[in-house]
């Protein structure tokens, strides 16, 4: 077939079919991608092609210094035995948008009988594969031009490999990057593969948690826990459960239970105490007195409890009800890392 440069998602094309008919035109034996950012679902995608034509070789390079690309994504092409590249350290940002197939990878030219090159704009996201508008160059005949072959070869080699080790850092450093960054944005940027946020903090009864292997983190990475006041316990001290999930990501954070100082919005530093009650699975924080907004969680059983991890200074502030409120919990819809009793939601990040 003649080169083309077709624009999807403006039309009746999607650069997800574009894709697809490239692999199905030219069934490589190889596979090389060099991409910006990664998410769960553009991962998942590509691997069911790679299986459907029997593709060996899977190489992906892609970046990691943004904190945009999904750690999950890269977990899950790690298990799937890609050889993974990623780059953190470029003066600029890490920014093609190349896959390639051909016959075999070479250690001077990059790759040998290429037989498909599409490039363009798309990264290996959802919305790029199913909504975006973007602009590709696909070629698919034998014997295409080295050129695209030096071109993957310089990407891949300016990355590092991937290791379980290196993946674990990513992470919490992906937590940290992403921990004030606005949902739209994450949205906007692929972070999160839909936009499920919200005016008022509260979701739909119908949607529901994703899966754990749609999560954005595991709950060792996480920076932040939050939980619903719209149920507590204690009749002296305000006490915030936190179901099982989030009390594990506190428990973490505190590194243990018994009693902690906490950084209140007031400024002022207060002993809480934390402790888990094995008889209903639930963590509580003994929240002191003093803190500012106990009386009013009291009264209107409303907002959320939020708890920050900041270079070892522990933060606690309660949150009622607006802006503030929503954007936290809209970060954790936006990277699933969310979950609901039949009372609250709670989340971290």
């Amino acid at each position: 077939m003649p080169s083309q440069v077709l624009a999807t998602g403006v039309g009746g094309t999607r650069f997800g079919t574009v894709l697809h008919h490239g692999f199905s035109r030219a069934k490589p034996e190889v596979l090389g991608v060099a991409v910006a950012y990664v998410s769960v679902t553009g991962l998942q995608y590509l691997q069911k092609l790679v299986e459907k034509y029997g593709v060996e070789g899977r190489r992906l390079v892609t970046d990691t210094k943004d904190g945009i690309t999904h750690p999950m994504a890269l977990r899950t092409a790690l298990d799937c035995g890609w050889d993974v590249r990623v780059v953190d350290e470029l003066a600029g940002t890490f920014h093609p948008k190349l896959y390639l197939g051909g016959a075999a990878f070479h250690a001077e030219d990059g790759m040998t009988g290429i037989s498909m090159i599409l490039s363009g704009s798309a990264n290996l996201s959802a919305a790029a594969l199913y909504r975006n508008g973007e602009c590709s160059y696909l070629s698919v005949a034998p014997k295409l031009g080295a050129s695209a072959g030096k071109a993957w070869k310089e990407f891949w080699e300016i990355g590092t490999h991937l290791t379980v080790a290196k993946l674990v850092a990513y992470e919490r450093y992906f937590s940290l990057r992403n921990r004030n960054r606005p949902a739209a944005d994450m949205v906007a940027l692929g972070v999160a593969e839909e936009d499920i946020s919200t005016q008022s903090g509260e979701l739909a009864k119908r949607v529901r948690p994703p899966p754990n292997d749609q999560k954005a983190l595991s709950n060792t990475a996480a920076t932040t826990v939050w939980a619903g006041l719209q149920s507590f316990t204690g009749d002296y001290n305000l006490q915030v459960e936190f179901p099982r999930d989030t009390g594990a990501v506190l428990l973490r954070l505190l590194g243990g239970a018994g009693s902690k100082d906490f950084l209140c919005d007031d400024s002022v530093t207060r002993p809480f105490i934390f402790r888990y009650y094995p008889d209903n699975g639930m963590f509580r924080l003994n929240v002191h007195n003093g803190t500012p907004d106990t009386a009013w969680a009291r009264e209107h059983k409303d907002g959320i409890a939020v708890v920050e991890n900041n270079d070892d200074v522990f933060t606690f502030r309660i949150l009622k009800p607006g802006r503030a409120m929503v954007e936290v919990v809209n970060r954790s819809f936006a990277l699933g890392t969310w979950g609901r009793t039949p009372t609250r939601q709670y989340g971290w990040y």
